[in-house]
């Protein structure tokens, strides 16, 4: 009697076994499974350049924050930088944001799929300053806009920058590869396989521009492309002036355009 007892203990002993080995094989398939899900699929920017003081107003939140080095940004979080504030962002395809002081924008989309190399950034510039270098990926969907209030620039592949004047005024400048640029009323058609942009087609009606912006002429435009060394001042109504070229040695005069090809060289290292 008692072998059976401690037979039917051992059995029983040994099935409980078998069941933890299983979870101990199953369980880590599972955490590295959703490891990599968390790294395929990327939805936030990295602050790894801070100078003096920025805020963010996270989404859903009614009080602003400090923003801090090494921290992250998201989807609809807002930005403000401050009084000789300098703000550097990376993007999760490694694409690169700066801000300029009392500059303010808006994280509308911030989208990267490391498996299908696709992107989909958007950020809305209200005023301020920005440079952008944008990392070249090899897909079609591959979205990179900036939005000023009456302009939005689609980006490819390509080192430039905006500036939005309290007047609301636009100015683009191109330093690599090409710019398109064109009304936030009327979005031109994307066709992404090697195609680019093509002429501005018809919408029913204008589209409403989402906070901050203010109300700007709602003037129809086609299509600017701006190529390197290419510049476009937009004003705050009307249509753009005519895109021209733009003097290198005139441009290093301001400081913010020398610290940002000072940042450039430090990035790519000796």
């Amino acid at each position: 009697m008692e072998e059976k007892l401690c037979g039917r203990g051992r059995a029983k002993n040994l099935f409980f076994l078998c069941f933890i080995l299983f979870l101990l094989v199953l369980e880590p398939k599972r955490v590295i499974s959703g490891e990599n899900e968390r790294k395929t699929v990327q939805n936030q920017a990295k602050v790894t350049f801070l100078q003096g003081k920025a805020e963010v107003l996270p989404k859903g939140e009614a009080a602003w924050k400090l923003l801090k080095l090494d921290s992250f940004l998201s989807n609809e979080d807002e930005v403000r930088t401050g009084e000789k504030a300098r703000l550097e962002i990376l993007l999760p395809d490694r694409s690169i944001l700066r801000f300029d002081q009392l500059t303010a924008f808006k994280m509308k989309n911030v989208l990267f799929d490391a498996q299908e190399l696709s992107r989909d950034v958007r950020v809305e510039l209200a005023v301020g300053k920005t440079w952008v270098n944008v990392r070249k990926i090899f897909s079609p969907k591959k979205t990179f806009e900036v939005a000023a209030a009456n302009a939005v620039a689609g980006v490819r592949d390509t080192i430039w920058r905006m500036n939005i004047e309290n007047d609301r005024s636009t100015l683009i400048r191109v330093y690599e590869g090409m710019v398109e640029v064109y009304s936030p009323f009327v979005k031109p058609e994307y066709k992404p396989e090697g195609k680019g942009f093509e002429v501005p087609r018809e919408v029913k009606g204008p589209q409403e521009v989402p906070r901050p912006f203010e109300e700007v002429s709602r003037e129809v435009w086609e299509q600017i492309v701006l190529t390197q060394m290419m510049q476009v001042v937009i004003p705050p109504m009307g249509k753009p002036e005519k895109p021209a070229s733009f003097n290198l040695e005139e441009d290093q005069k301001e400081e913010w355009v020398r610290w940002n090809q000072k940042r450039n060289k430090e990035k790519k290292g000796p």
